[in-house]
């Protein structure tokens, strides 16, 4: 049994693999609770697991705490997935591969292996992140903006008696767009300038490549992202469990 697992920076996410698909999945927040994290993840693993592919963005601790933990429950170390300069016909754009954090990598894996012409990715966690590929599979490097509970959260800072002010869910359409208290207000201008950006990130590339891209949208706020869009996407929750899924079946 091949298991995969992502640690992200809110949560971590684990699934079972064969043959280089991804099976069964689970979640859990680690933003308060590593340990917690680490324990319900643990609770769903096989039995028997042959090997781990392990993308982390949350450093050397969770890392180190993570193998221990598989090596004493089913004696199995991890391997630990890094950007590569080229790697399955994508070619890195960062002069610094290593500066490419390595979820964008294989969720940039991923979504090449799902699309034959140009393709953009859109991860939406409490970072947003867009990358682009064009046919011929050369990165041609992305965007980091502020996730939309940062966003607000940075106004609740910033400023006097906004507060804490949660992201709106749907997009109201003509003037019911315009909010008639604080934390509408907040909350629909997070995800409006969150939304056009991503979108207008999408036009610049169609228009440099001259083809309209496909784009897959992924992370554990996508569904709130995808509907504030204007831009059709298709929607992947676990992208980058895919990715880990495809390169574990060819020795990555």
């Amino acid at each position: 049994m091949t298991f995969v697992i992502d640690i992200g920076n809110t949560r971590i996410k684990w699934g079972r693999a064969k043959s280089g698909e991804l099976g069964a999945t689970g979640s859990a927040l680690h933003i308060e609770s590593m340990d917690g994290a680490m324990d319900a993840l643990f609770s769903s693993l096989p039995e028997r697991v042959d090997e781990v592919l392990v993308s982390n963005v949350m450093g050397e601790t969770a890392g180190s705490q993570l193998s221990a933990r598989l090596r004493e429950r089913c004696g199995v170390p991890p391997r630990f997935a890094a950007t590569a300069p080229e790697q399955f016909g994508v070619r890195c754009g960062y002069a610094e591969p290593a500066q490419l954090g390595v979820d964008r990598w294989v969720a940039i894996i991923a979504a090449r292996r799902a699309a034959a012409g140009a393709v953009c990715v859109i991860d939406a966690g409490t970072a947003v992140t867009f990358d682009a590929i064009d046919a011929a599979g050369n990165h041609l490097g992305g965007l980091i903006l502020a996730g939309p509970r940062i966003i607000a959260n940075a106004l609740d800072r910033g400023t006097q008696r906004i507060g804490s002010t949660a992201p709106a869910r749907s997009r109201p359409q003509g003037l019911d767009l315009l909010g008639t208290e604080t934390d509408d207000a907040v909350g629909r201008g997070a995800m409006l300038g969150l939304a056009a950006a991503l979108d207008a990130a999408v036009a610049s590339v169609a228009s440099g490549l001259g083809e309209a891209p496909k784009v897959v949208l992924t992370g554990g706020d996508a569904e709130l992202v995808r509907a504030w869009l204007e831009t059709e996407v298709e929607l992947r929750p676990n992208l980058v469990l895919e990715g880990l899924a495809f390169m574990a079946s060819h020795g990555a």
